[in-house]
């Protein structure tokens, strides 16, 4: 599983780590009892986490566009960009309390170290969250509000994007947000925008097997192209709902 520790045995005795770390190896082996329980977008979070707080930044080539599991993975690892190690194992805890509401891993460290090493031991407000996002972090979260307000007060968001590429579209598709997709379609999002290898946000619907995005973005008129590598979203899609929704709109 995506989020699973990938050295789960340390030559390291509980002796030689911080609180935190004692903590934080403690929350990946209990996800493995929690793997069943968890959709594949919760695996992903945690296994970018996982990676952040044990690698530090993602510094492996993305991979191709054919390893769509492959490409998943990098890019929750990516989307942390420079967070600091410890604060991506303490969101890594948080998260697996969260999807685990008995299980608690804080008692391993004393209060005083914990306040240490994140400032994150308390959630911030809602609404603070909310105004801090960009149009791509909203994009993402499905915080359909926060898309309509940002692209109300500045519509040039609409060409927004990231170092490879993707638009507020590409990254609701990539994580189902139809919330968030429905509300940058309507806010002039270019339905058929293409990031760095020629893919639109259809190529990402389609090689996540996100059906119901895959709907929204055809209904809206998106159109069935090739990519860089000549791959149409038909071609990349990684399930029959979703090619049989796509070869319908051919």
């Amino acid at each position: 599983m995506a989020a699973l520790p990938e050295y789960p045995d340390s030559d390291f005795s509980d002796d030689n780590l911080s609180p935190l770390d004692i903590a934080f190896n403690k929350a990946a082996d209990h996800v493995r009892k929690l793997t069943n329980k968890l959709n594949n977008n919760q695996l992903l979070e945690l296994y970018g986490l996982f990676k952040q707080g044990t690698e530090g930044v993602c510094n492996t080539p993305k991979p191709g566009w054919l390893d769509g599991r492959g490409r998943r993975k990098w890019e929750a690892w990516k989307s942390l960009g420079d967070m600091p190690s410890d604060e991506a194992k303490q969101k890594y805890i948080n998260l697996v309390q969260k999807y685990d509401p008995d299980s608690n891993f804080e008692e391993k460290a004393t209060k005083e170290t914990w306040v240490a090493v994140s400032s994150l031991r308390y959630s911030p407000e809602p609404d603070l969250v909310h105004n801090e996002m960009n149009l791509l972090d909203a994009a993402r979260e499905d915080c359909e509000e926060r898309v309509k307000e940002l692209l109300a007060k500045n519509p040039e968001l609409r060409h927004e994007r990231d170092e490879d590429g993707l638009t507020a579209l590409h990254w609701a598709a990539d994580r189902d947000a139809t919330k968030s997709l429905k509300a940058a379609i309507e806010g002039g999002c270019p339905i058929d925008a293409v990031d760095e290898c020629g893919q639109t946000a259809l190529h990402y619907a389609a090689s996540c097997g996100n059906v119901e995005s895959a709907k929204i973005l055809l209904k809206a008129g998106a159109a069935i192209l090739k990519d860089s590598e000549d791959c149409t979203p038909i071609d990349l899609a990684i399930d029959d709902d979703v090619r049989k929704v796509l070869e319908g709109a051919n």
